[in-house]
């Protein structure tokens, strides 16, 4: 009897111990918040949202349905923002989407990642927003770990302050297959460095005439001259038109199935996508639609959208691209694809959207538009550059893109992509929305036009003037005096 329960002891007692080793390599978080699960197959993205911020820290504006800005007034060492992540143990490669403001000439500020003993750190400079990485991957535990950020040193002026987008996390092997996948999907988008500039006409559903009442999205693309279109962007000088569909609205200028199928009656029966494509190829021009998948509140009602819960309408963006994508083949050049700050923090597969927007023209461009912001991913071809027109935008002074270069960025937070950007040619909005009202007058002179124009040509930086355009496809007769002289001085 006595030897059984010895035997008992034993096996209980080396039960317990192999409870405790299993439990030993097991990460403990050392806050209480949800744990963001780690991407097995992409990397994973850390956001404002999802931290713990130090007193005095805040998130600019959070309750945004889609977009994810930054952390805003984090200036000292004592302020940390803190994540736990639910990981599989290894190595991981870190990088920050991030801006240094008020920092100093000559200035490095350091800062320190950490999960349990292991720490690594990037520098950065100030300056417009960038990607830091750290110099050394972060190592983390199975399980669920706290991940804690802060700044070792900060800037000496008062006006130093950081703002974060996100903190990304990359298996060590996950990175080189990602790398070896982006450049494998890469298009070659040089072309566009050689065109002296194009145009960009936000023309939707809530474009409206000059005078009187506005015709339906149907009608309005019935009767769009695409012809005489295409002949007044020659006329102009434009050697490529980005054309907008789903703009603020979701309605597409073109039969398209998979925009039916989830809400009908946002289509039409003329496809004026086709028949610009037509009609621009005449001259040479090359055609890029815009595509915006946010939609208004009805487009995001019949996919049961929220944040929490945007699988459905990711899904339905694939399937919209590859359609295009499959419809018009070498028809369209690219995609210029808004709202990137949308799609990023809602855990968008980029590689997948790319992938389907290929999938009929494997040499079609994509771009996602990240504003501000560096890259979101190296599965696209092109940079949007919404920054306005200007000689900063052209290039002047930025490092990675050198006079006389292909217009690729050598480096720096596009690194890679094929530079081009866009603004407004007169004032006010994107498209024109006003009723009974004329556009208004170009804000620059054929002078500073060209010489803008030239500084980017230099560079092999695309510019691409908005224009805004009246809903029977007209512009400006201001506008297009003002192309005239611009077109003559520059080619011919």
């Amino acid at each position: 009897m006595t030897c059984k329960i010895e035997s008992f002891y034993r096996v209980a007692a080396f039960a317990l111990c192999l409870l405790f080793l299993s439990g030993c390599g097991k990460a403990k978080p050392e806050i209480d918040l949800p744990a963001v699960p780690a991407e097995p197959d992409r990397t994973t993205r850390l956001l404002p949202r999802q931290a713990l911020l130090a007193e005095g820290m805040n998130v600019f504006m959070p309750d945004d349905p889609f977009k994810s800005f930054w952390i805003e007034n984090w200036r000292t060492p004592s302020q940390t923002v803190r994540w736990n992540v639910e990981a599989p143990a290894g190595k991981y490669a870190a990088e920050l989407l991030i801006r240094a403001n008020g920092v100093e000439a000559g200035e490095e500020i350091v800062l320190e990642l950490s999960a349990g003993k292991h720490r690594t750190q990037c520098a950065l400079s100030g300056g417009e927003w960038q990607r830091c990485a750290f110099d050394k991957p972060l190592e983390l535990s199975s399980g669920v770990s706290t991940v804690t950020l802060r700044v070792l040193s900060p800037g000496r002026s008062p006006e130093f302050g950081l703002h974060l987008c996100a903190l990304e996390l990359t298996g060590e092997n996950l990175r080189a297959q990602l790398a070896e996948r982006a450049e494998e999907l890469r298009s070659d988008a040089r072309w566009m460095g050689k065109l002296k500039y194009g145009f960009f006409f936000h023309w939707n559903a809530n474009s409206m005439p000059r005078q009187g009442e506005a015709k339906s999205y149907e009608e309005a693309v019935r009767d769009f001259d695409a012809e005489a279109f295409a002949r007044t962007v020659h006329e102009c000088g434009g050697e490529l038109v980005f054309f907008t569909t789903a703009w603020a609205q979701a309605y597409f200028p073109g039969p398209l199935d998979a925009f039916d199928r989830i809400l009908p009656g946002r289509t039409t029966r003329r496809d004026l996508v086709s028949d610009l494509s037509d009609a621009l190829g005449k001259y040479g021009i090359k055609l890029i639609l815009y595509y915006n998948f946010k939609g208004d509140e009805a487009w995001q009602k019949a996919q049961g959208y929220s944040r929490e819960t945007p699988g459905t309408l990711l899904e339905n963006t694939e399937k919209i691209l590859g359609e295009i994508s499959d419809r018009y083949g070498k028809k369209i050049a690219g995609l210029w694809l808004d709202d990137g700050m949308a799609y990023y923090p809602l855990g968008a597969d980029f590689e997948k959207l790319t992938r389907a927007a290929k999938r009929g023209n494997p040499a079609l461009v994509v771009g996602y538009n990240s504003w501000i912001f560096p890259r979101f991913t190296d599965f696209q071809d092109f940079y949007g550059g919404e920054l306005g027109l200007s000689e900063k935008s052209a290039g002047v002074g930025n490092p990675w893109l050198p006079v006389g270069g292909d217009g690729v960025f050598t480096g720096g937070p596009q690194a890679g992509l094929q530079a081009t950007y866009c603004g407004l040619m007169e004032p006010g909005d994107w498209t024109h929305t006003e009723k009974d009202t004329e556009i208004g007058d170009p804000m620059f002179t054929a002078d500073r036009l060209v010489e803008i124009i030239r500084k980017s040509n230099e560079r092999g930086n695309l510019p691409m003037m908005n224009l805004q355009i009246y809903q029977d496809g007209t512009i400006s007769s201001k506008t297009r005096a003002l192309l005239d002289t611009v077109a003559r001085r520059l080619h011919r």
